[in-house]
């Protein structure tokens, strides 16, 4: 994140660095926020749809809840129906990051610009050519 965010602060002026470090800033906290809301959804979701008619109202909200709800209640048994759920929920997040990711690679190789191919040497010297003659 922070080499991205060098990168892009050293194309803009030395005049705009501040206007642009703080929209920088702002898609970064929104961004976040927006990427928890997305990936918690699912989350909640499939771990909400897990635990068995036994466990409390409280202990369908999170695995924490379940944990304090088993230890109070001695119901340690049945405590692996709440971890289970929550790894299932895990792996549909990690689904949908693997997904994100698959497309951002796809639209990234599409829409970056493409590069010229390899010029003469950083020096402005072209590399010598093997002699022939030898």
């Amino acid at each position: 994140m922070v080499p991205a965010m060098t990168a892009a602060l050293d194309t803009l002026p030395p005049d705009r660095a501040g206007s642009g470090s703080g929209i920088l800033m702002t898609v970064r906290q929104v961004g976040s926020a927006v990427g928890i809301a997305l990936l918690g959804s699912p989350l909640a979701g499939v771990y909400a749809d897990g635990p068995p008619a036994w466990a409390p109202h409280a202990a369908g909200d999170s695995v924490v809840a379940a944990h304090i709800v088993s230890a109070k209640t001695g119901d340690l048994p049945r405590l692996p129906a709440a971890g289970s759920s929550y790894v299932r929920g895990m792996g549909v997040v990690l689904l949908v990051c693997c997904a994100a990711a698959a497309v951002t690679a796809l639209l990234a190789a599409a829409l970056l610009p493409k590069t010229e191919s390899a010029g003469p040497a950083p020096g402005g010297v072209a590399p010598a050519a093997p002699d022939a003659g030898q």
